[in-house]
C-alpha cells in the first residue's frame, strides 16, 4: 500500500479556521451594519424606544466582535437615541465609552476613512447633547473637534451635513461668527456634490446669522442665493427651514407685518398638515404678532386655533401610546399562547388584566390632564380678556388727556388771541376810528378764530386711524339712541392702509359725518342710518344715507352750508340726494 503523508494536514486545518474566523468576523459586521441600519429607520419613523433596543444589540455584537470601529459607531448611534428618548445619563455613558476608544493611540495612528467620519459623527452628537445639557463651552469644543475631524474627509456630502450641524451647535452656543463660517463650508460642500436642498438649508442658516450679527448686506447676498434655489426645492422641509429663517428675522427687526406674510406661506406649504408641532409654533408667534399690531380679534382668534391644535396633539400622542400599549401586550399574549403551556397561558392572563390596568390608569391620566388644559385654556382667555381690558383703559385714560391738553390749548389761544383781538375793537369803537380800520380789526380776529377751529383735532385721531375713530362714533351713537335709531357701519380697504389718509381729510370726514348724522337725528327723526367708508388705491368715498323726512321751513340750513365748505375744504366731490320716501344720501368722493 502506497503512504499518505500527513505532515501538511495541521496547515490545511488552521488556514479552514482562520477562512471561518474571518468569514465569521465578516459575518458579524455585516449583522452589526444591518442593525444600525434598522435602528435608524426606526428612528426615523418616531419609534426611538424600538430603534434603542435594536441598536443595544449592536452595542453587545461590536463588543463581542472586539472591533474598535464597530464600538466606536455603534456607541455613538446609541447615544443618539438614549437621548432622544431623555435618557441623558445613559448616553453620556455611551459616548464616554466610545471617547475612550475614539481617544486611543492605536485608534488615530493612520485612521482609515471611515475611521474619521465614526470620530466626527461622535464629536458632533457630542456636542448636541452638551447644548441640550446647556454647557455651551463643551458643546462649542466638541463642534470644534468635530470641523477639525471632518475636514480630513472626502465626503462631501457628509462634510456639508457635519459642517450645518456643528454651525447650528454654535449658533446656539453665542458664537455667531464661527457658525456662519461652519455654514458656508456646509454650503460649499452641497454645491460640489450638486446637492441643491443642502446647500438651500445651509444658506438659509448663514442668512439668518449674518442678520443675527447686523450684516444687513451679508444677509442680503444670502437671500438672494437661497431665492435663487427655492425653484428646485421640492423638500417641504427645506423650504420650511428657510421660511422660518426669515420670520425669525422679521420678529428680530420687529417688522411684525412682514413675518405674518412668512407664516401664512408656512402654513401654506404643502404638507404642513403632516408637521402639527411646526403649525402649533405658528400659531403661537402669530398671536403675539397681531396683538402687538393690536388687530386683538385676529390674535385671540389665532391663540385659539393654537390652543385646539395642542389639545389635538396632545390626544393624538395619548390615543397612539395606548394602540401601541395595546398591540405589544395582544402580540405578547399570542406569542406566549403559541409557545407556553397551561401555566405560561395562566401568566399571559395575568399580563392582560395588568394591561388593562394600565390602559384605564392611561385613561384616567388623560381624562385629568384635558381638565387641567381645559382650565388653563380658560385662564389664559380670562388673561387675555384682562389685557384688551387694560388697553381699552389706557386708550381712555389717553383721550381723556388729549381732551384735556386741547382745552387747555383753546383756552390760550383765546385768551391770548380772540380776547385781545375783541378788546382792540372795543377800543377802536370807543375812540371813533374809521370803520375801514375796525373792519381790519373784525377780518384779523375772524381769520384767528377760523384758524382755532380748523387747529381743532379730536385726540383719539392721535392713536387711532379714520376707521377705527368713525367706527367708535357710530358705536356710540347707536348706544344712546338705543330703541329710537338704528346705526350701520361698513368699512373697506383695498391697497391702501387707513393710516395713510393724512389727519386734516380725516378729521373734515370725521365733521361731516356728526353734522350729517346730528341732522338725521335732529330733525328728521330717522330710524335708520347707515355709514360706509370705502378706501381705494387713489380714492375715498363716504357714504351716509338715512330714511328720515326733512320738512322744508324756507331756512338755508347751516349744517348742509358747513358740509358743503368741508367737502370743498379737502377738494371733495359731494353730492346730497334727497327722497320723501327713501331719506337723504350724502357722498362724498375724495381724490387722494
Amino acid at each position: 500500500m502506497k503512504k499518505i503523508n500527513l505532515r501538511p494536514l495541521p496547515t490545511f486545518v488552521f488556514m479552514m479556521f482562520v477562512c471561518m474566523v474571518s468569514w465569521a468576523n465578516t459575518k458579524q459586521a455585516g449583522e452589526i451594519i444591518r442593525m444600525r441600519e434598522l435602528a435608524d429607520s426606526l428612528h426615523s419613523i418616531g419609534s426611538t424606544d424600538s430603534a434603542a433596543i435594536v441598536i443595544g444589540k449592536a452595542a453587545e455584537l461590536a463588543e463581542e466582535s472586539q472591533d474598535p470601529l464597530q464600538i466606536v459607531g455603534t456607541c455613538s448611534s446609541q447615544g443618539v437615541f438614549l437621548r432622544s428618548l431623555g435618557k441623558i445619563d445613559e448616553a453620556l455613558k455611551s459616548y464616554e465609552h466610545a471617547l475612550e476608544i475614539a481617544t486611543s493611540e492605536q485608534f488615530r495612528a493612520n485612521p482609515s476613512e471611515e475611521a474619521i467620519e465614526e470620530i466626527a459623527s461622535l464629536y458632533i452628537n457630542l456636542a448636541v447633547l452638551n447644548l441640550d445639557m446647556q454647557q455651551k463651552e463643551k458643546a462649542a469644543e466638541n463642534a470644534y473637534l468635530s470641523g477639525k475631524w471632518i475636514r480630513k474627509s472626502t465626503d462631501c456630502d457628509l462634510k456639508s451635513t457635519i459642517f450645518g450641524v456643528a454651525g447650528s451647535v454654535l449658533t446656539g452656543c453665542g458664537e455667531l461668527e464661527k457658525a456662519m463660517e461652519y455654514q458656508d463650508l456646509a454650503y460649499q460642500n452641497a454645491l460640489e456634490t450638486k446637492n441643491s436642498e443642502a446647500a438651500f438649508r445651509a444658506g438659509a442658516y448663514t442668512m439668518l446669522i449674518a442678520d443675527r450679527l447686523g450684516n444687513k448686506q451679508e444677509a442680503k447676498i444670502w437671500r438672494e442665493k437661497c431665492q435663487s434655489l427655492l425653484p428646485e426645492i421640492q423638500s417641504t422641509m427645506a423650504r420650511l427651514v428657510y421660511y422660518q429663517a426669515e420670520c425669525s428675522i422679521c420678529l428680530k427687526n420687529d417688522d411684525k407685518r412682514k413675518a405674518l406674510v412668512w407664516f401664512d406661506k408656512i402654513l401654506k406649504t404643502d404638507g404642513i398638515d403632516k408637521l402639527p408641532f411646526i403649525k402649533f409654533d405658528c400659531y403661537n408667534n402669530m398671536h403675539q404678532a397681531y396683538a402687538g399690531l393690536g388687530e386683538y380679534d385676529k390674535a385671540y382668534s389665532t391663540l385659539l386655533e393654537g390652543n385646539a391644535l395642542r389639545d389635538s396633539l396632545m390626544e393624538q400622542e395619548k390615543t397612539e401610546s395606548l394602540r401601541e400599549l395595546t398591540v405589544k401586550y395582544k402580540t405578547k399574549e399570542t406569542e406566549l399562547a403559541l409557545a407556553r403551556s397551561e401555566v405560561q397561558r395562566a401568566n399571559t392572563l395575568l399580563w392582560l388584566f395588568a394591561a388593562i390596568g394600565l390602559l384605564l390608569m392611561a385613561v384616567i391620566i388623560f381624562v385629568v390632564y384635558a381638565n387641567r388644559q381645559r382650565h388653563r385654556r380658560m385662564q389664559k382667555e380670562i388673561e387675555f380678556a384682562n389685557l384688551r381690558a387694560d388697553i381699552g383703559r389706557q386708550l381712555t385714560q389717553q383721550y381723556i388727556e388729549g381732551l384735556e391738553n386741547e382745552r387747555r390749548r383753546m383756552s390760550r389761544e383765546l385768551h391770548d388771541g380772540v380776547c385781545n383781538d375783541l378788546l382792540a375793537i372795543q377800543i377802536d369803537i370807543r375812540n371813533n376810528n374809521s370803520l375801514e380800520s375796525t373792519a381790519r380789526l373784525i377780518d384779523t380776529c375772524r381769520e384767528s378764530v377760523r384758524r382755532i377751529s380748523h387747529e381743532l383735532m379730536p385726540p383719539e385721531f392721535a392713536y387711532a386711524s379714520l376707521d377705527e375713530v368713525m367706527k367708535f362714533f357710530v358705536n356710540k351713537q347707536a348706544e344712546a339712541c338705543k330703541g329710537k335709531t338704528d346705526f350701520r357701519y361698513t368699512s373697506s380697504a383695498r391697497k391702501r392702509n387707513w393710516s395713510d389718509i393724512p389727519d386734516a381729510i380725516s378729521l373734515e370726514i370725521y365733521r361731516i359725518a356728526q353734522e350729517a348724522i346730528g341732522n338725521a337725528i335732529k330733525h328728521a327723526n330717522a330710524t335708520e342710518i347707515n355709514v360706509c367708508l370705502v378706501l381705494e388705491e387713489n380714492s375715498l368715498k363716504v357714504s351716509i344715507r338715512d330714511n328720515g323726512t326733512y320738512k322744508a321751513n324756507g331756512k338755508k340750513g347751516l349744517g348742509m352750508e358747513s358740509i358743503r365748505q368741508r367737502a370743498k375744504a379737502i377738494d371733495g366731490k359731494l353730492t346730497i340726494q334727497t327722497n320723501t320716501d327713501k331719506g337723504t344720501e350724502i357722498r362724498l368722493d375724495i381724490n387722494l
